[in-house]
This record gives structure tokens, sequence and C-alpha cells, in this order.
């Protein structure tokens, strides 16, 4: 029994969406039909796959959604494509940021940069904490870290 609303398994597969392939691992529609949308046909997750922590988005793809399963995640929960996998889901908070200790950090430190950092979407948030968490030496953290406050404060030329 699941800590979750939802859970699931299914297999999972490559999926190829035009000059790229992911591996995804599809929603049953029965699940699907219990959720409730908004505006937009993305949710944001907070769950389990295979017993490992993930934050992610369900996503729609021609009437069907689906949940990315990075090469990472494949690795630590010891699957590959081919696979079937257990997915235990709650939906989640969609203005939710979890903002990595070093960043977090910096934009304390800096005034304008918290204050642009205030303006950004919750998507752009998560977009630029995605890269800095992704890093795995403290020095790549630290170097983009430095590259997100100034992408933050230096508006787009153009």
């Amino acid at each position: 029994m699941s800590d979750y609303d939802h859970e699931f398994e299914a297999p999972l597969v490559q999926h190829d969406f035009g000059r790229v392939c992911y591996a995804v691992v599809f929603v049953p529609p029965e699940i699907i039909t219990c959720l409730q949308f908004g505006r937009s046909k993305r949710l944001r997750i907070d769950g389990e796959v295979n017993g490992v922590r993930i934050e992610a988005a369900l996503i729609p793809s021609k009437g069907q959604w689906y949940v990315m399963v990075s090469k990472r995640l494949q690795k630590t929960c010891g699957i590959r494509v081919g696979d079937s996998v257990t997915v235990s889901f709650d939906i989640a908070d969609p203005n939710a940021v979890n903002i990595p200790p070093e960043l977090q950090f910096a934009l304390d430190a800096n005034d304008e940069a918290r204050m642009e950092w205030e303006q950004l979407s919750a998507g752009k948030k998560r977009s630029h904490c995605y890269w800095v968490d992704s890093a795995k030496m403290p020095e790549t953290r630290e170097r983009r870290v430095n590259e997100t406050i100034d992408r933050i404060i230096t508006p787009p030329e153009g």
C-alpha cells in the first residue's frame, strides 16, 4: 500500500518525439480520468518510481499522459527500457520550487537578483534550479549559481 493517492505499474518505454527519444512511463487512462486538470493539461507531481523519490510532471501527448524517466533515475532505480516500473504520486503544488542551497544563499546575498527572481514564473525558477542542481561537482554548481545570478539580473539583448 502506497502513501500516495495514485499508484500504477507500467512498462518503461522509449518514446519518439520527432528528433529525440526519451524513456517514459505512460499513465493509465483510469488514473488520468480521476485527476483534476486546470487550464493547463500538465500537472506537477511528487512521488516515487520504484521507491525512488521524484518531482516531475504529467505531460500530455496525443490524448495520453506520461512521466519522463531520466537516465540518472533509471540508473538509480536499476531499470531500463522494457522493465515494468511502479509509479506512485500525489498532485504537487504547481508553484512549488525547491531551490538548491547554493542558489538560495546567492539570492539571499543579492537584493537585485532576489527581486528579479521573485518576478520569474515557477517554471522558469525550476529550470534555473534544475540546471544548478544537475551539476555533480561543487565547482560546477558554484559556477552555475554565478551564471544564473548573472542571467537573472542582466536583461537579454535584443
